[in-house]
């Protein structure tokens, strides 16, 4: 292994390791699962495949645990892969809903992201990395969920692949995009209301690189087998909305084949509460969306 992944390896267990999670898988006396003499559920609870038999999971392997109050997701909570082994997701919660500190995890291990969360937005630092460890994207967001101040993006190699600074979620002044081997590419000017107002391409001068993505996903959108399009058609080669069976939004997008080719698919909770957007493009998983 080169010198290089080793210190991006090491570095991916010190943030993991380093991380600090408000709540505390609290486990009283040993005991789990457990409802008062209203039938709320307290303290620390464990959900397992056997309990979720719809959801793919092993019989005895762990979908998720974490702390319950009065009913209500409180404290850190740990999802898992479903090989009900591996942890893929450990955040933070406050009356039910995601608030705070998380980390999302590869299958082996290795942070993908971290950042923090409230009401439905991301807030403050949000950084993401590639499948190896290695840095993809910096970037700092407002009260409103949108990004303010230095934005960065990077090549897997390293290298700086784009950036510019934001005000309240759209590019000011300067930005700029780089070649794989730190060549400028673009120079581009944004206006006071976010607007491009020029643009400057420039040729390579260096020797090119070839870099090869480590997160390049071969992942499809999943099948929509019978759409539920509340009523309109449905057009395997063409833009859809298709709902799932409590009627919430499940992909929006272009669709190919009767898949969904550029979009997004919404992945809920067993309550409702909207988790996380995906992005779909090209076929295949591309990354995670805002969620508004």
């Amino acid at each position: 292994m080169e010198l290089r992944s080793i210190l991006i390896l090491t570095l991916s267990g010190i943030l993991y390791s380093g991380l600090s999670f408000s709540g505390v898988l609290n486990e009283q006396d040993g005991k789990t699962n457990q409802k008062d003499s209203e039938g709320r559920k307290q303290g620390k609870w464990i959900f397992f495949g056997k309990d979720r038999p719809n959801e793919g999971f092993p019989v005895e392997g762990k979908v998720e645990e974490g702390n319950y109050k009065d009913d209500r997701k409180e404290g850190t909570w740990i999802k898992y892969y479903n090989d009900g082994i591996t942890p893929k997701l450990k955040g933070e919660y406050k009356n039910n809903r995601p608030e705070g500190e998380y980390v999302k995890l590869s299958p082996k291990g290795v942070v993908i992201e971290k950042g923090n969360f409230t009401k439905g937005k991301f807030i403050d630092s949000l950084t993401r990395y590639n499948a190896d460890g290695s840095l993809a994207y910096q970037g700092f967001y407002n009260e409103q969920g949108n990004e303010e101040g230095k934005i960065k993006y990077y090549y897997p190699n390293g290298q700086l692949e784009f950036e510019y600074t934001a005000e309240n979620g759209s590019p000011r002044g300067k930005a700029v995009r780089y070649y794989e081997n730190g060549d400028t590419k673009e120079v581009l000017q944004f206006g006071d209301g976010g607007q491009m107002v020029n643009s400057e391409k420039r040729e390579m001068v260096n020797p090119a690189v070839k870099v090869k993505d480590p997160s390049a996903s071969k992942e499809q959108a999943p099948t929509v087998g019978t759409p539920n399009t509340k009523g309109a058609k449905f057009l395997p080669n063409g833009y859809n909305k298709v709902y799932n069976a409590n009627q919430e939004i499940w992909q929006d997008g272009e669709f190919k084949n009767g898949r969904l080719h550029d979009g997004k698919v919404y992945e809920y909770d067993r309550d409702g509460i909207l988790l996380k957007v995906r992005v779909f493009k090209a076929g295949v998983y591309h990354s995670d969306g805002q969620l508004n």
